[in-house]
């Protein structure tokens, strides 16, 4: 818990329903944040970002999925793996899923079955509308949304002839979570990027997690989570926990075989 903006109270801190990620992380994420999940190439982040929208809406919260990567099925089938019907709540208003995938840049006539659609990944602007708009059935209400955006680096493609649109819309998703403590994952590729512009982004985030892969010594995969920054909590940064996948379930790594 930790004491709202007024003083006066105490807000809920956002987790990922992961006891030793969310123990890494403080409790876990603070309402009103930007969050980045860093993944290195070969890692497998998709799983904890979409548990941390799952466990949200398991409490009854509001949810948004934004595709850049990926079609809506791929998604189908995680959720349902750890217990959520996402063609439920997508009929009852609950999740919007966001199509940037199907015709990312407006090239082509394809009409997506989707409610929203984002046809121009250059044009953040588009995407914050296309947000706002998705949850226009609830405007009245300050309810609270997990959101999760797979993924920045796509984005950053469209728009690289303009960081300054990129640092506008990171902007714009933290005044939105600020104003209904909301937050926004925002998966990015980090590898994949110039060092300095992933310092410039992890700079206008919250929190910011990475997520690498490694082996045991009999080579078995599993994967390392590292608590890279949480703005006014430094003590956080500290040693990765290691995760294995089994059956689709995140489970920590079993201590006794040496990493």
């Amino acid at each position: 818990m930790i004491p709202d903006s007024s003083g006066k109270g105490q807000k809920k801190l956002l987790n990922f329903g992961i006891p030793s990620l969310d123990e890494i992380l403080g409790g876990g994420i603070p309402p009103g944040s930007n969050v980045l999940i860093e993944d290195a190439i070969g890692a497998e982040a998709d799983p904890f970002v979409l548990q941390f929208l799952a466990e949200g809406l398991k409490a009854g919260e509001y949810g948004y999925i934004m595709s850049t990567e990926h079609p809506y099925e791929y998604y189908v089938d995680i959720l349902n793996g750890i217990g959520v019907n996402p063609d439920m709540l997508t009929a009852t208003g609950r999740l919007q899923y966001i199509d940037a995938f199907s015709n990312p840049f407006g090239y082509a006539d394809k009409r997506d079955s989707h409610q929203h659609t984002v046809n121009d990944l250059g044009q953040p602007r588009e995407i914050n509308e296309t947000i706002r708009r998705a949850f226009l059935h609830v405007q009245n209400q300050k309810i609270m949304k997990r959101g999760i955006i797979l993924s920045l680096s796509s984005i950053i493609y469209a728009s690289n002839e303009s960081k300054n649109v990129l640092f506008s819309f990171l902007q714009n998703r933290l005044a939105s979570n600020k104003s209904d403590g909301s937050v926004t994952i925002f998966l990015l590729h980090y590898d994949a990027h110039e060092p300095l512009l992933v310092r410039a982004i992890e700079h206008n985030c919250d929190a910011t997690i990475r997520v690498s892969r490694a082996k045991t010594d009999n080579d078995r995969p599993i994967t390392e989570v590292r608590v890279i920054n949480v703005k006014g909590k430094p003590e956080l940064v500290g040693e990765p926990v290691l995760f294995e996948f089994l059956s689709g379930k995140i489970l920590p790594y079993h201590e006794g075989e040496k990493f």
